[in-house]
């Protein structure tokens, strides 16, 4: 795969003052600080859920969407072309999901170890506590990385839809879609109960994972011909 450098160096440090700088410095790690100063400090019961995780998942999606939308006309106006930034966008983006979610994840290890230790009854707050997961790190790690993947894609692909159509247009497909599922439903033709087996069902944690990173990336490359001609302007909400 051949990568402009100009274009790597320009998403890599936006990407670096999004979630390095932005995300881990300023957030994530005084909200660490913060709820380990108050289970030291404080009587915390198991009804008390200590959250460090929320930013990490507000920050995937609005790098996906802001970050693409800003460093876009910038790139093609130094020069580099739409499939080269594309390109770069989709390694520097995942890797980035990569690393900022074990970073988190370590973080949460620091947090329930010393909660341990002092003997806090708090828990962290975590997509796997739905799921009645066991906390391992390994386990842990895995399911937010596979959620980043999730909302990093499917973010950018809703971005570059409402791009190329503009807000009337993505809200009048949406509304196509929607009523072609409701009549394929309740007519019989297809039958969308599967995805109610899907949630009932107890598949292994590798199965789950590796389902949702392929449907995510599946929608994160489906972003590739869409923005692959796209214009250095998005359509009007009017359009």
């Amino acid at each position: 795969m051949n990568l402009n450098s100009g274009t790597f160096r320009m998403v890599y440090e936006g990407t670096l003052f999004a979630f390095g700088k932005m995300l881990i410095l300023y957030i994530t790690i005084p909200l660490l600080l913060l709820w380990l100063f108050i289970g030291y400090f404080f009587n915390l019961g198991e009804d008390v859920i200590a959250a460090i995780s929320g930013p990490t998942y507000f920050f995937i999606p609005l790098f996906a969407i802001d970050g693409f939308k800003t460093i876009f006309p910038v790139a093609i106006g130094m020069g580099s072309t739409r499939i080269n930034l594309l390109k770069t966008f989709y390694v520097v983006g995942l890797a980035s999901v990569l690393v900022i979610t074990f970073i988190l994840n370590v973080f949460q290890w620091i947090l329930l170890t010393l909660y341990e230790r002092w003997n806090v009854a708090a828990h962290i707050l975590h997509p796997a506590t739905f799921l009645n997961q066991e906390y391992t790190f390994l386990s842990y790690y895995l399911i937010d990385f596979m959620l980043g993947i999730f909302t990093f894609s499917f973010a950018f692909l809703f971005f570059t839809i409402y791009y190329r159509l503009g807000f009337k247009k993505s809200v009048i497909w949406l509304m196509v879609l929607v009523i072609i599922g409701t009549l394929l439903n309740y007519s019989g033709l297809i039958d969308f109960s599967i995805w109610e087996w899907l949630v009932t069902q107890d598949f292994h944690e590798m199965v789950m994972f590796s389902f949702v990173i392929t449907i995510s990336l599946i929608a994160l490359f489906i972003t590739y011909p869409i923005m692959r001609n796209a214009p250095l302007t998005a359509k009007s909400k009017k359009d």
